[in-house]
């Protein structure tokens, strides 16, 4: 039997123990919650362009303000640049903290191309009514929405604008949905991503280690420690409800085949530039790398905007070639 003195010491330890604890756990979990709302809430950038800017060249109706619904009843907008008739298509996803007016020069390059282009503003960005982002997690079905309203666009004699084959083009978590939706869907025949993650985990990895901002070892282990990673996993579920897709980018590189691939790299990519380059390493498809000196994680202006627009246009235009229009009976071709 325990001694009275005994047990009077022990139900003292625990009276003192188990708040501390609690307290200790409670704070950690607010703490994880807090970097979670910060993450799914990146601060909003105005749109500072649109294809207003090409007036001369891109004239009403060739571009139009859209609108569409995603898969959980939210909404999406985005430009559509049209070319009036059946061609292939290319869907442009902006970066975390952007919005799609940084990605309007190579709309523009691509539908001069003969390309119908489709760009959007991601959930939690730009003019998006939706007021968090998924990271990552709800991104994919978005996607696949703006898939389905394309395929159910047609001009103005009832014609499809899709002609059935499509492209993605992403960057950071646009290019991590790119990449897996593209080994969902036979239609989508070449992707392009610039310094992309592989996984939600990694990208919220990547953003703690910026929201913490140290360069001291002892807060980079604890940050990359396999509790804080697991935890930090459970309180995105939590928060948006939403298990995490289990499918990262290296499943679809790795297992599915029939797409070209492009891989971007800056310079200034920083930890996603080896990121970039695992998934490449891993992907089966034909493929190739190039390395850049800004990628498309900051706004691009003048000759690096040019420059690096015609590297994806030529990608783009190798991959899924555009079909020459056919010459009118009667007339002579010049």
């Amino acid at each position: 039997m325990i001694p009275k003195n005994t047990r009077f010491i022990v139900k003292r330890v625990l009276w003192v123990f188990i708040p501390a604890v609690l307290v200790f756990v409670l704070g950690i979990a607010a703490l994880d919650f807090y970097f979670i709302h910060r993450m799914t809430h990146p601060p909003r950038t105005e749109l500072f362009g649109s294809p207003r800017d090409f007036q001369l060249i891109l004239q009403r109706p060739m571009w139009f303000e859209e609108k569409w619904k995603n898969s959980d009843s939210t909404q999406s907008v985005g430009w559509l640049l049209s070319r009036g008739k059946p061609a292939p298509a290319i869907i442009l996803s902006h970066g975390y903290g952007a919005n799609r007016s940084e990605l309007l020069t190579l709309s523009f390059e691509l539908w001069k191309a003969g390309y119908n282009v489709l760009v959007y503003d991601l959930r939690g960005h730009g003019e998006s009514p939706v007021k968090w982002s998924g990271l990552g997690t709800y991104e994919k079905d978005d996607l696949f929405s703006a898939i389905r309203f394309l395929r159910n666009r047609t001009n103005e004699t009832g014609q499809p604008l899709l002609d059935g084959r499509i492209g993605l083009y992403g960057v950071d978590i646009g290019g991590y949905t790119s990449l897996v939706a593209s080994g969902q869907d036979p239609m989508i025949k070449a992707v392009a991503v610039d310094s992309v993650c592989p996984d939600v985990s990694r990208f919220m990895n990547h953003q703690l280690r910026r929201m913490v901002g140290s360069d001291s070892d002892i807060a980079n282990k604890l940050v990359d420690s396999h509790w804080t990673t697991q935890l930090t996993n459970f309180a995105m579920q939590l928060y948006l409800m939403r298990r995490e897709d289990s499918a990262p980018a290296f499943d679809s590189v790795a297992t599915v085949t029939g797409r070209k691939l492009l891989f971007i790299i800056g310079k200034d990519s920083g930890p996603f530039g080896a990121m970039t380059r695992e998934l490449y390493n891993a992907a089966r498809d034909q493929k190739q790398m190039i390395e850049v000196e800004q990628a498309r994680l900051i706004r691009l202006y003048d000759k690096a905007s040019s420059d690096y627009d015609e590297k994806v246009v030529a990608f783009f235009a190798d991959a899924i070639p555009v079909t020459p229009d056919k010459p009118t009976p009667g007339k002579k071709s010049k």
